[in-house]
């Protein structure tokens, strides 16, 4: 009987020190959802790039079960997707039709969780994914950086490694705190006014987005916040020309465009319009050189805030080598080296 109590009080000194496996726990994603999930998840989808890449710095790999076959400008980022995942290639791919996720494809991989773009409750496929499947759905939709620090934190609870987040997060504020040590002291009166601008030219990064806190945080003020009308609250207003024009901004920063260069903005027949707003006129209009090492809506958003800093404040930051820190900050995150992604 003796012995009896004593493995009883051995067995159940075990199970308290074991970690509970499966067990619910509640997640708020990006849109303020209740998320219930059994943590850790092991067979995870992932329908956004930029989680997937905020997960593979955290998590195990194998519980990647699925990618979205959505994956933007994919000859720059497969090389490390491989370096990171051994078994990448292999992953099941999930595909769409006009926009809508295939279901049937979903339910035959029986995943736990579903990781998705939305940036409303009533997104057709979050929707289908939870009324139709019941399959929980994580909405991922980025305004700030404190977005992607609080994206570090769910990725490790999703997967069960809270104490490798808090290590993610702790080497992205590093990075961080290495520009907004130089650039906090400088007045509003003295920073650059800064006109992001998007794709559609004049459709640029409103007051209250990831890119007003990261040019400011660069050492700019983003020129929406000297833009009287309400839409310059919006995350992505589009702005009239003659407004921009008059707004007058100092720099211009270009996020990726195949068809466009700062050039083109300098000198060029279309844009014989811009030439006498500041940044035009003293040939300080930027690009984002590479949509994958500089994605400020990834977990390599302190790599777009150096790549801005670089450019908005020149003397500065005229010393900093970004391809060192590229390489560090890989290194830190995930292990391999840049360029080439070998294993450190």
């Amino acid at each position: 009987m003796k012995i009896s109590r004593y493995m009883a009080r051995i067995a159940l000194c075990l199970l308290l020190a074991i970690p509970a496996l499966g067990a619910p726990v509640e997640l708020e994603d990006d849109l303020g959802r209740t998320v219930i999930i059994d943590q850790p998840c092991q067979k995870v989808v992932f329908l956004v790039e930029n989680a997937l890449n905020t997960y593979y710095s955290i998590a195990d790999p194998e519980t990647v079960l699925a990618i979205g076959d959505n994956i933007w400008k994919r000859e720059l980022k497969e090389d490390f997707f491989r370096a990171v995942d051994p078994k990448f290639d292999d992953k099941v791919r999930i595909g769409f039709d006009s926009g809508l996720v295939s279901l049937e494809t979903l339910a035959a991989e029986g995943p736990d969780l579903v990781v998705l773009w939305a940036t409303s409750p009533e997104d057709e496929n979050l929707k289908a994914i939870t009324e139709t499947l019941g399959i929980p759905v994580y909405a991922v939709f980025i305004t700030s950086i404190e977005d992607m620090y609080k994206q570090v934190r769910e990725m490790g609870t999703i997967s069960g490694r809270a104490d490798r987040a808090a290590e993610v997060e702790a080497i992205m504020k590093s990075y961080v705190e290495e520009v907004t040590s130089a650039t906090e002291g400088i007045s509003d009166e003295d920073r650059p006014k800064v006109y992001w601008m998007w794709s559609d030219v004049l459709g640029t990064a409103g007051r209250e987005s990831g890119f007003d806190d990261l040019i400011y945080q660069a050492g700019g003020i983003n020129v929406m916040n000297f833009w009287e009308n309400d839409a310059s609250r919006m995350e992505h207003p589009t702005v009239p020309l003659e407004t921009l024009i008059s707004l007058n901004p100092d720099v211009i920063y270009m996020w990726y465009n195949e068809k466009l260069d700062p050039e083109d903005v300098i000198s060029g027949t279309e844009f014989a319009g811009w030439k006498d707003i500041n940044a035009v006129k003293n040939g300080r209009v930027y690009e984002i050189e590479n949509p994958f090492l500089f994605d400020a809506f990834s977990p390599r958003m302190p790599m777009a805030l150096m790549h801005l800093a670089r450019n908005i404040q020149p003397e500065l930051f005229a010393d900093m080598s970004i391809d060192e820190r590229l390489d560090g900050f890989f290194g830190e995150m995930y292990s391999v080296h840049y360029p080439g992604y070998a294993a450190l």
